[in-house]
């Protein structure tokens, strides 16, 4: 709608508003007649004010009054359809949005624990004899509770061993933990009694808790906040990228561990906020270079923060410009990044498929930047992505985020392979970034709370700030501290040494067998067989039976696993006294030839090699056009390796020696077999000697019996087999069929050597 607007004639300065037909007179409702000479102009109308009367329209002599009401009538319900107000709808209240709505996920489990506790708690206490009746409905009982039952209860959560489902509780160590139980069960309670609880009753609370960590004995020191910087992380993705000892079954996997841990660094986030980084968190363009020269890639990451208050979070921007001569090409963000974008061809432009084809771009017309838009369909992919195996073959789940335990698990094996004595984790990076934002003199302490998302400093000095202090020497005797000294002593890198054992000994082994209470479980396991040898009929026998065997199983995989930590905590001790003494005697002698053989064990495929040789190298030149082929080519290598098919992780128990080159390294098949199977190998033996093929006997390549596939060692085709072929139904080499995965791995045993 406009406003109908006639110009000044003499001293009239007059204004009428009209409806689609002729304008009006709103002052004595009769029709104006503005000049036919002169042009009307229009402007947008301004919205009508509340109360507001609408123009009528002047019946013309030939409709009358009837066209009057019907225009009339149609002009208020387009004004009731328009301004109409809207009811109070019934179906929303604040009783029906649950309590947590919009929490995150790990506090609320935590909260449901300590409320299905407490309940289960309040059954215990309600079957006791003469019990009080409060104990009958648990939040009765909690509004109804005392100090000395909350302490009581506290007690009673250190004791459990089982949860109400049969599974064995984590446990307490730290007196951490009994002070987050705390923290949500006032939480628990302040929601059930509508009121906060009392400050004698929390102070008496407490004072029982502090008995309770000392008749307990938990540890009362937090987590030791161990930084680590670029100087520990760029030989961590040195040993991801090129360890045979933990196999994937993607190459992709090992770019993606990668990265990971380069942005992490960079950016100094949580976890959960970098797993749930989508394609549609970056921005990819090109940078004008204000100092002159080609322009620069920039990668800029919008992570979703993990934490918010009403949903909303403010995000911070990180915006990463390539850095050419870089530390190295293992932990450059833009190398590994393009990696995984040009792989899935994410790019929208269509001719955009090569780090050649991205150095060509120019940013044209003076302005500072040129997108490089990124496909609108794979905004949902993660940068992290899923990988799983379906139907045998390893698939990426582009639009399922990794799940963090998987993430926690690589981490933690590639950590004992790079031989640091405690394993990685994700929050060190807050921790090592943290302190040199606080150092550098470059950040200010608000620029710092806004990058780690931080309300306050008193977070960064509870939490982040280092606890280990070094350079107090220097500085007390009027002397400039060594930075490089005191980070080289306080980061993780001090504590590595590859020689640490991963696995146990047979003696630890042995030892643990015969540890009181797994002897006990043991014997139980056995009273039990022999009851069911005598009445195998009964099934509650049976189920007991069944429950004693995984109860035994997991006691001696805890029991393994608490020798093992034990042993990689010793060691240092011990192998320095061994150190010592081969240095200053000559006794002892070095075990590193031992263990170069055990090195040999695990052969690196030629797509591996390929990765490392381009990744592992340095700049020759100071010729920016040779930098880039050098950057180039690693992409490329890195391209061709993501579909490259690892096996899947090592299963089964790690080789006792190392074989020696001359050895043959694959399991014979066994003596006794049936007549027909003696045939049938020894005629397919001959057949595969004469064509070269199928032979997992054969000294420079093991093929797959099912499949013309190579590998250059027997635990290739193992992991090939097991993840490709189990669901197999008949053997294709014997034309033989088969009706169970058992049968076909009896199979494989007795007629093709293949023990799976």
């Amino acid at each position: 709608m406009y406003r109908r607007r006639t110009p000044n004639t003499g001293n009239h300065g007059i204004t009428s508003e009209s409806s689609c037909a002729s304008p009006i007179d709103t002052d004595n409702d009769r029709p104006f007649e503005p000049d036919s000479s002169e042009t009307d102009l229009t402007e947008p109308e301004r919205s009508l004010q509340a109360g507001r009367t609408i123009a009528r329209k002047k019946p013309s002599p030939k409709t009358g009054t009837k066209s009057l009401s019907t225009d009339l009538s149609n002009v208020e319900r387009v004004h009731q359809a328009r301004y109409q107000v809207p009811d109070d709808d019934t179906d929303e209240d604040l009783a029906q949005v649950p309590e947590d709505y919009g929490r995150s996920n790990k506090t609320k489990k935590l909260k449901l624990r300590l409320k299905e506790r407490w309940a289960w708690y309040c059954q215990m206490k309600a079957i006791e004899p003469s019990t009080n009746h409060k104990w009958g409905f648990a939040e009765d009982a909690l509004r109804e509770a005392s100090p000395n039952d909350m302490h009581r209860f506290l007690n009673w959560c250190l004791k459990l061993e089982y949860s109400p489902d049969g599974r064995r509780q984590k446990g307490y160590t730290k007196a951490s933990a009994l002070e987050a139980d705390w923290k949500y069960f006032r939480i628990y309670y302040q929601r059930v009694t509508k009121t906060e609880m009392s400050k004698e009753m929390g102070e008496a609370v407490r004072t029982g808790m502090r008995y309770l960590v000392d008749k307990r004995g938990l540890d009362k020191q937090p987590r030791a906040n161990v930084p680590v910087y670029i100087e520990d992380m760029i030989p961590f993705n040195e040993t991801i990228l090129q360890t045979r000892e933990k196999r994937f079954h993607l190459g992709f996997q090992r770019i993606i561990l990668c990265l990971y841990n380069t942005v992490g660094l960079f950016t100094i986030n949580r976890k959960q906020a970098m797993l749930d980084l989508q394609f549609k968190h970056l921005q990819i363009s090109l940078q004008q270079d204000p100092h002159g020269g080609p322009p620069k890639p920039m990668i800029e990451l919008e992570p979703q923060f993990v934490k918010s208050v009403l949903g909303m979070s403010k995000l911070n921007t990180f915006a990463l410009p390539e850095i050419v001569y870089g530390v190295s090409l293992v932990f450059s963000p833009h190398v590994l990044l393009f990696i995984i974008l040009f792989y899935v061809h994410t790019f929208e432009a269509p001719h955009l498929t090569s780090m050649e084809d991205l150095r060509r771009l120019l940013v044209e017309g003076g302005r500072q930047e040129m997108l490089l838009p990124l496909k609108k369909k794979m905004d949902n992919h993660y940068v992290f992505p899923k990988v799983e195996v379906i139907c045998g073959q390893p698939r990426i789940l582009w639009e399922t985020p990794m799940n963090g335990s998987t993430l926690d698990a690589q981490l933690r094996t590639s950590s004992e392979i790079h031989g640091f004595l405690n394993h990685f984790f994700s929050h060190q990076f807050r921790y090592g970034g943290g302190d040199l934002l606080d150092k550098s003199g470059f950040v200010s302490e608000a620029q710092r709370n806004v990058i780690m998302a931080h309300a306050t400093s008193r977070t960064f000095i509870k939490h982040y700030r280092p606890r280990r202090h070094t350079g107090l020497q220097e500085i007390m005797c009027g002397l400039n501290p060594d930075e490089e000294f005191s980070k080289a002593v306080t980061r993780m890198s001090r504590w590595i040494d590859r020689r640490r054992p991963r696995y146990l000994s047979d003696t630890d082994r042995e030892s643990v067998e015969k540890d009181p209470e797994l002897q006990s479980a043991i014997r139980w396991q056995v009273d039990l067989e022999t009851q069911c040898a005598g009445r195998s009929q009964n099934p509650a026998l049976r189920a007991m039976l069944e429950d004693q065997k995984r109860q035994a199983h997991n006691l001696r995989r805890r029991l393994q696993e608490k020798r093992r930590k034990e042993t990689r905590r010793d060691f240092s001790r011990k192998q320095a006294v061994i150190d010592i003494e081969r240095q200053l005697t000559g006794g002892a002698v070095s075990d590193e030839p031992a263990r170069e053989v055990l090195r040999k064990e695990f052969e690196m495929p030629s797509e591996q090699i390929l990765l490392v040789e381009t990744f592992f190298t340095w700049p020759t030149t100071d010729s920016l056009e040779d930098e880039w082929t050098r950057r180039n080519k690693a992409v490329a290598a890195g391209i061709q390796y993501c579909s490259f098919q690892e096996g899947g992780p090592l299963r089964g128990r790690r080789k006792r020696s190392a074989p020696s080159d001359n050895e043959d390294i694959v399991p014979s098949p066994p003596a006794r077999k049936i007549k027909a199977d003696t045939q049938l190998n020894t005629s397919w033996e001959k057949g595969c000697t004469s064509g070269g093929k199928h032979i997992p006997n054969a000294e420079q390549t093991f093929a797959c019996f099912q499949c013309p596939k190579t590998y250059s060692d027997y635990n290739g085709v193992k992991r090939h087999f097991r993840t490709s072929h189990l669901t197999d139904l008949k053997c294709n080499f014997c034309n033989l069929s088969v009706l169970h995965e058992m049968h076909l791995r009896r199979h494989a045993s007795d007629a093709h050597g293949l023990r799976t």
